[in-house]
C-alpha cells in the first residue's frame, strides 16, 4: 500500500526533527563547519602547483588583508590579460587553458598544435534539438557521461589517456552547448581558425557578426573563469572524486553539477536579477542616495529578491579587490563606450562603490565586488542570454577541472575521506 501524502509529510516532519543539530555543537566539537576556520579561511587540505587565490597573508598567526591576486602557475591575471591584449588576437582562453593543463605558456607552435588537436577531438555523437532536463547545465553532465559510454576503454588510467579525454571533453562542449540552445546540429566549430571566444559569438548569433571587442570581452571572461585554485567547490568536487580512481568523466559531471548551485556558479544570474529588479526601481542612475536606499533595502530583505543579500559584494578569500572583478570591470568600461552603454556603466560602477561602503557599514567588514558582479553585465552587453550563464563558466572551468585532475591523480593516490563526530542518540 502506497503512502499517502499526510503520511509522507509527517514522516517528514519527523525526519527533520531527528536530523536536527544543535549549532553549538560545531564549536564544542571543533568541526569546521563549510571547511572553513574561524577567521574566515579555508582549511588546507592539499597542496597545488596549478593555481593560487591570494587575499590575506597570515603573519604571526594573524589575517591582513591585501589586494587580491589570481595566479595561474606563477602568473597574474592581469599579466594574462595584459599579454592577450598585446597579442591582439581573442586566444587568451587557449592560452590559459594550455599554462593550467601543461604548466608552461605556450609558444605559437605549441599553440598552434593544441588548437588542432582540440578541432580533432571533438565528440559529435549528440542530440541536437531535445535533451531530457529542461536545465543546460545538466545536459551537460549527461553528456559527458555518454561519452564515457561511447569511449572503448574508459576507464584507462594512464594519466596520458586521461590527459586526451579531458581534452576532447573540453573541445565538444561549447558545440554540444550551442547545438542544445540553438536546436542546430553542429559537427564542427563554424569558425575553423577562430579563437574559442570568436567561435561562441558566432554559434550564439548564429552566424551573425560581432566585433572585436566584443571577442576580446568574452575571451577575457573565458580566462577569468578557466581556475580559480583547488579549493574552490567545484574543483575540490573534481578532486574528491579523482581521489577514488574513477574515470576523468565522472569527475567532470560532478564538478559541473556543483557549478550549478546558486552559491557557485549561479550567482551571476542572481547578480543579472537583482540589477533588473534595481533598474525597474530606479532606472539609469548615480545617485549614491538612491542606490544607498536600496542597498539598505536589500539587506533589510525589503526589495529584491528578500534573500538579504547583496549579489555580487563579498567574497570568501577576497575583501580589497577582487582581480577577476577588476579585469573585467575594464574591459566592460570599454565595451559600454563602443555600444553607448557608458550611462549604464557608470551606473554599475556607482552600485559597486555604495554596495561596498553600504556592507562595511551594515557588517563592519571590508568587503569588494566580486566576479559576478560585473560578468553578467558583460554578458547582457555581448546579447548573451540568461540560460547561458553558466553553461559558459563550465565550458572555460573545465581546462581548470582537466588539470586538477591529472595533478591529483599523479600525485595523491590516498582516497579523500574526512570524518565526522556522530551526536545522534545510543540507545
Amino acid at each position: 500500500m502506497e503512502l499517502e501524502k499526510d503520511d509522507l509529510r509527517a514522516l517528514y516532519n519527523r525526519s527533520a526533527e531527528n536530523n536536527l543539530i544543535d549549532p553549538s555543537l560545531y564549536a564544542r566539537y571543533r568541526v569546521k563547519q563549510g571547511l572553513r576556520n574561524e577567521n574566515g579561511t579555508g582549511v588546507k587540505v592539499g597542496l597545488t602547483r596549478i593555481c593560487d587565490v591570494v587575499g590575506y597573508q597570515m603573519i604571526h598567526g594573524h589575517k591582513h588583508d591585501t589586494e587580491g591576486q589570481l595566479i595561474y602557475r606563477g602568473y597574474t591575471i592581469d599579466e594574462l590579460v595584459r599579454r592577450q591584449k598585446e597579442a591582439g588576437t581573442a586566444m587568451g582562453y587557449e592560452t590559459t587553458a594550455f599554462l593550467l593543463i601543461f604548466g608552461h605558456l605556450p609558444d605559437e607552435q605549441e599553440l598552434q598544435a593544441f588548437r588542432t588537436t582540440l578541432l580533432h577531438n571533438i565528440h559529435t555523437d549528440f542530440i541536437a534539438a531535445k535533451y531530457p532536463t529542461s536545465n543546460l547545465l545538466n545536459a551537460m553532465q549527461i553528456e559527458v557521461l555518454k561519452m564515457y559510454a561511447q569511449d572503448d576503454n574508459p576507464d584507462n588510467d594512464r594519466l596520458e589517456d586521461r590527459m586526451v579525454k579531458g581534452l576532447s571533453i573540453l573541445a565538444s562542449l561549447p558545440l554540444f552547448v550551442f547545438s542544445c540552445h540553438t536546436s542546430e546540429k553542429l559537427t564542427a566549430y563554424p569558425l575553423p581558425d577562430g579563437s574559442l571566444a570568436e567561435n561562441i559569438l558566432y554559434m550564439d548569433r548564429q552566424g551573425g557578426s560581432f566585433t572585436p571587442e566584443e571577442a576580446n570581452v568574452l575571451d577575457i571572461l573565458l580566462m577569468i573563469h578557466a581556475d580559480h585554485g583547488g579549493g574552490n567547490n567545484s574543483a575540490f568536487t573534481d578532486v574528491v572524486l579523482t581521489s577514488t580512481g574513477t574515470d576523468i568523466y565522472s569527475c567532470i559531471s560532478a564538478a559541473m553539477g556543483s557549478l550549478k548551485g546558486p552559491k557557485h556558479g549561479g550567482a551571476a544570474n542572481k547578480m543579472a536579477q537583482m540589477y533588473d529588479a534595481i533598474l525597474e526601481e530606479t532606472g539609469i542612475t548615480t545617485d549614491p542616495a538612491v542606490l544607498e536606499d536600496v542597498c539598505w533595502r536589500l539587506l533589510s530583505k525589503d526589495f529584491g529578491d528578500r534573500s538579504g543579500l547583496i549579489y555580487g559584494i563579498g567574497h570568501a578569500i577576497y575583501t580589497k579587490s577582487d582581480p577577476r572583478a577588476r579585469m573585467i570591470r575594464e574591459a566592460c568600461r570599454q565595451l559600454a563606450a563602443e555600444k553607448g552603454e557608458e550611462k549604464a556603466f557608470a551606473m554599475m560602477e556607482t552600485l559597486e562603490q555604495t554596495a561596498c561602503r553600504v556592507m562595511k557599514k551594515a557588517k563592519g567588514v571590508q568587503v569588494c565586488a566580486n566576479v559576478d558582479f560585473y560578468s553578467g553585465f558583460a554578458y547582457r552587453m555581448l546579447g548573451i542570454e540568461p540560460e547561458l550563464f553558466v553553461p559558459l563558466f563550465a565550458i572555460s572551468r573545465t581546462a581548470g577541472w582537466i588539470a586538477h585532475h591529472l595533478e591529483n591523480r599523479q600525485n595523491n593516490r590516498k582516497l579523500i575521506r574526512p570524518a565526522n563526530i556522530y551526536v545522534g542518540e545510543r540507545l
